[in-house]
């Protein structure tokens, strides 16, 4: 894959919209213990591509 930033943006914008559909249905009330856990590991993977992009911009 020539353009992993890209690539990575979109995942983490990705990971960060199904823990934030998770989030919603934990708020309504409507959620099993699987939801907080899918919500928890949605958000870890949101902020390690958010961090391995921050980590790997070029330096000017």
């Amino acid at each position: 894959m020539a353009n992993r930033r890209l690539f990575r943006i979109l995942l983490a914008i990705a990971c960060f919209v199904f823990a934030g559909v998770k989030g919603w249905q934990i708020w309504q009330g409507e959620y099993e213990w699987i939801d907080v856990f899918i919500l928890v590991a949605f958000l870890a993977f949101g902020i390690m591509y958010v961090v391995i992009l921050t980590k790997n911009t070029p330096q000017e």
